[in-house]
């Protein structure tokens, strides 16, 4: 079934997130057309979703692959939380979307540390989180219903839920889905934090696993957990280090994931 405004809006569960909604057959991003809504006054939980994206972005400037079949969605959120708990969201936009993957094909998803959606070994989606002083945009990019054909070279390193379940999941339900689930996190993040964390916790692909940290230095240790900020805990041969996002990268050793 096609994707489209009117059955995402009569499968939504919410009373702010995707109530004001703007589905696009093909746009450069749906973050960039998501900021310039919120720069207009849009109000929180405004959405965007496209088909397809033709210049999307994960973090590090890289390219996100958005061919027709994925779902690609932003959410304007205007955080109430003090500036330095907005890193959660990213969290947050990670652990709502395995709960949404979850709820409609019975899958059990995990996270990598940052901004990875998992199954396995395999990357699923990501989360990419652009904040300004005013407002946050939060994009999700999942791999719906991607072919083996349409991943192409990506096929190593990643996959489908058409892949895993053998058949197509309707992308409408699982916009609504997300939102759904954002929605409730969102609203439980203002009073419980330590929800949001353990969540990510328990869902986490890494811990306890060899990795290896690659930025402005590299560090290869064993992941222990995240602090309450969300930065990472690796126990070194030098003891434990503690690593925030920024302009870093992770690889399970064994796997090269």
């Amino acid at each position: 079934m096609e994707l489209t405004g009117d059955r995402i809006s009569k499968a939504l569960g919410t009373e702010q997130f995707g109530r004001v909604l703007q589905v696009h057959d093909t746009v450069t991003s749906t973050n960039d057309l998501a900021r310039v809504l919120a720069d207009a006054g849009a109000p929180e939980g405004a959405v965007v979703i496209a088909r397809e994206q033709l210049t999307g972005r994960g973090r590090l400037g890289r390219q996100w692959v958005s061919p027709r079949g994925g779902l690609y969605l932003s959410v304007i959120l205007r955080p109430a939380q003090p500036l330095d708990e907005w890193p959660l969201l990213g969290f947050l936009l990670a652990v709502a979307s395995c709960g949404a993957i979850d709820a409609l094909t019975g899958l059990r998803t995990g996270v990598k540390w940052p901004n990875d959606v998992m199954i396995g070994s395999r990357k699923l989606g990501g989360v990419l989180v652009e904040a300004t002083p005013a407002f946050v945009v939060g994009g999700v990019g999942l791999n719906a219903n991607l072919t083996p054909a349409t991943l192409g070279a990506l096929e190593n390193t990643a996959t489908s839920i058409q892949a895993l379940t053998g058949h197509p999941v309707e992308l409408s339900a699982l916009a609504a889905m997300l939102l759904t689930k954002l929605e409730g996190a969102y609203s439980r993040l203002r009073t419980d934090k330590a929800w949001l964390l353990d969540e990510w916790r328990r869902r986490s692909v890494a811990m306890g696993r060899r990795i290896r940290v690659t930025g402005a230095t590299t560090l290869e240790g064993v992941a222990e957990g995240i602090d309450d900020t969300g930065a990472l805990l690796i126990r070194t041969a030098e003891g434990v280090q503690v690593v925030r996002a920024g302009d870093v990268s992770i690889r399970l050793v064994e796997t090269g994931e």
